[in-house]
This record gives C-alpha cells, sequence and structure tokens, in this order.
C-alpha cells in the first residue's frame, strides 16, 4: 500500500494530499486543506523539506513555484503551523486566540491591492512570491472564516490530518472511518471485551 503513497525526501510515507476524497474542501479552501497537509504528522513526513520540494509541491498544485529563501520556507511552515493550530480549534469546538495571533504574525507584512473583476471587488497580495502565497491563503481562510466554512476544516482527532467536515450537524471527527475511525471503534470495541470479561 504504502508504494502507491508519495514519500519525502527520506523516504518517509505521506499520504496523496486529496485524500480522502469525500472529504475535500470548496473552492480555494481545498488548496488551503492539501497545504495544511504537506506534513504527516504519524511519521514526521513533509513536504517542504527544501525550498526545491516547496516548488514541486507548488507545481503538483498546479501553482507557480516560490523560490523560497530559507527564511521564506520558514515563513511557509509557520503560516502552515498557525493553520494547524486552528483547524485542530475548529475539530475541538474551542477558540485559539493564540493561533489567530500566530497567523497575523506570519502575514502581518503582506500587502495587498485592490482589484476588480467583472462583479466584484478583490484584495490581490503582493511583494515577493512567498508574500503572495501567504496572502493568497490568507485571503482564503478569512474569506472561508466569514462564510462559515472554515470551521468544517477540521485535523483528525487521531492522526492530525486535515479534512473537511461534510455533516449536516458539523461532528466529524475522523479523517475516514476506513483509517482513525475504524481504528478508534475497534479499539473501542476491545475495551469493552475486556471490561465484560
Amino acid at each position: 500500500m504504502s508504494g502507491r503513497h508519495p514519500r519525502d525526501e527520506l523516504g518517509r510515507v505521506l499520504p496523496h494530499a486529496s485524500w480522502p476524497a469525500d472529504r475535500q474542501a470548496p473552492g480555494e479552501l481545498e488548496l488551503v486543506r492539501r497545504f495544511c497537509n504537506s506534513i504527516n504528522r504519524e511519521n514526521g513526513a513533509e513536504r517542504f523539506g527544501t525550498s526545491a520540494a516547496l516548488d514541486r509541491w507548488l507545481a503538483s498544485e498546479g501553482q507557480p513555484p516560490v523560490h523560497a529563501s530559507r527564511a521564506g520556507l520558514l515563513r511557509v511552515i509557520a503560516l502552515r503551523e498557525s493553520l494547524h493550530h486552528l483547524v485542530v480549534a475548529n475539530a475541538t469546538g474551542t477558540d485559539d486566540r493564540g493561533a489567530w495571533d500566530s497567523l497575523a504574525a506570519v502575514a502581518g507584512e503582506i500587502s495587498f491591492r485592490v482589484t476588480r473583476s467583472r462583479d466584484a471587488v478583490e484584495l490581490q497580495p503582493t511583494g515577493t512570491a512567498v508574500d503572495v502565497l501567504i496572502g493568497r491563503m490568507l485571503a482564503t481562510v478569512l474569506a472561508s472564516h466569514r462564510d462559515g466554512s472554515f470551521a468544517r476544516l477540521k485535523a483528525c482527532r487521531n492522526c492530525h490530518w486535515v479534512v473537511f467536515d461534510p455533516s449536516k450537524n458539523r461532528s466529524s471527527r475522523w479523517c475516514s472511518m476506513t483509517a482513525c475511525g475504524g481504528r478508534h471503534n475497534a479499539r473501542e470495541y476491545r475495551r469493552r471485551i475486556r471490561s465484560a470479561g
């Protein structure tokens, strides 16, 4: 099974960023979800180990390269970590003000220009390519926060893989019932059997 999954530069397995297919986010929020899933928090596999690796990931997502300096790469990773704290908070139903502060700190120097398309006025990030990437992610997060869809972006309570919660009551807890949900149910079943015995 691991042969079908991509691996990082150290050979550690990374699930496909789009997995699972039934938990993808709408519109631009899907890129944010896939960005959050650029690390496997169970085994430490990292897609952004180098600037070149980040650019390869961006290319795989149909995005332009950013040719990040070491400092730029660290900003991108800091953005991902801030977003991770936010999606963990979404999963637990808490408000992580520190994570919002951290997100603001990462994006604090980003500038935007106002543009007008046919039927909307938009903010376009400016600056270095890293600034544009961070600004685009930030703009997507803020827009989805306003329309309520960001609250459905959650980290699995077991593996912390980020998924979009499509349930009506927003009660999903696992990346997938065939993965972490199934493992949780099996553990609970074994626990009940031991308790009954």
